[in-house]
């Protein structure tokens, strides 16, 4: 056997010699010495420590955001920049607005520094030419291209409408895209966020079709290491008045972490976007620090709080409990817990439709 490691050694060493002017990096290695991904926290742990379950977007990877339109693929992606902005000085974004839908007013609402995120809008293959150098550049912590069904190829716009001939274009420059920058986005710590919007299945035959497609082909689908799917659950009323809706997300695929499937819950309010104290509150409620009854929540370790409370005191509680006891509960990690065999890790890994 050590003759034989001697010999794979001296194998991936030519190799390498080889190819590394060309690619910039060893091409090949051993097992021992695969990388993990490193994370792009979005904030909310739900997604971070269940969806992603690695802390967050993955660096040198895919992450593929899909689903209906209005069900806030863009605030989250947005919502998550500036969080990483505001905990950290030097972190950076690039953003193609494909649907040219940033305004200034609307960057300053979300709280997004301007002079750390860098905007184009163009909508052809020129978009995902910059989208290359970025990545090859390795100068951006995420890479947003918002959407996908938006891009069109320079011979799609300058042809005429309907031409058949120009059907597919778009899922060939995005296939060509993500098999090319493959390679090279793993050796950067950029974190792509590829968002697109699900369409009405025309060719729906059977009630066991889906009712739902994602255009630009399947490229964008082998390619993601985390796929999310974001869909509206319920509305959240305050009276007589709608004031926002819960949405559920599900990693439809995940090849990231120990368990693929996972779904959890965001909650929005229209006056303020995704409320990040409610994400804690279902997070320690799924790792079963905090238990729910009867519309009211009480922590099962009476020491950090004894009374009943409501959800929307979760900001002031834990704020107090990480003054008085030093701990920041929202940073726990399911794997810190030590659960009894009771069913409650089944929470974690939900199959839910």
């Amino acid at each position: 056997m050590e003759k034989k490691q001697m010999k794979m050694a001296d194998f991936l060493k030519n190799i390498n010699s080889k190819m590394k002017k060309e690619y910039g990096a060893d091409v090949i290695y051993m097992g021992k010495d695969a990388g993990n991904f490193e994370p792009y926290e979005t904030g909310f742990p739900t997604i971070d420590n269940i969806n992603s379950g690695i802390g967050g977007f993955p660096r040198g990877g895919v992450t593929l955001i899909h689903g209906l339109e209005s069900t806030g693929k863009t605030t989250l992606v947005l919502d998550a920049i500036k969080y990483n902005m505001q905990v950290n000085s030097t972190s950076t974004a690039l953003f193609i607005d494909v649907e040219n839908s940033l305004t200034k007013d609307f960057l300053t609402r979300m709280g997004i520094d301007p002079e750390r995120l860098t905007l184009t809008n163009l909508n052809t293959e020129d978009a995902l030419t910059i989208a290359k150098d970025a990545i090859q550049a390795n100068i951006y912590d995420i890479i947003v291209i918002d959407s996908l069904a938006k891009l069109d190829s320079k011979n799609m716009i300058e042809g005429d409408l309907g031409d058949k001939k120009q059907r597919g274009q778009r899922a060939r420059i995005i296939t060509e895209f993500l098999r090319f920058i493959s390679f090279t986005l793993r050796q950067s710590k950029t974190a792509l966020i590829l968002i697109n919007q699900e369409i009405e299945n025309q060719d729906k035959k059977t009630p066991y079709d889906p009712d739902t497609v994602l255009p630009c082909g399947k490229q964008q689908v082998y390619s993601a290491n985390l796929r999310l799917q974001i869909k509206r659950s319920k509305k959240i009323k305050k009276g007589d008045g709608v004031v926002g809706y819960m949405c559920s997300i599900t990693s439809v695929k995940n090849k990231i972490a120990p368990y693929e499937r996972a779904k959890t819950m965001l909650s929005f309010l229209y006056s303020r976007g995704f409320v990040r104290e409610f994400a804690h509150l279902d997070y320690l409620e799924m790792l079963g620090i905090v238990k729910k009854n009867m519309g009211y929540y009480s922590f099962v370790d009476s020491k950090y709080y004894s009374n009943k409370f409501r959800a929307g005191d979760i900001g002031e509680i834990l704020e107090n409990i990480k003054a008085n006891f030093g701990q920041d509960l929202t940073q726990i990690k399911p794997s810190d817990i030590d659960y009894e065999t009771d069913g409650s890790e089944e929470v974690t890994t939900a199959d839910d439709e």
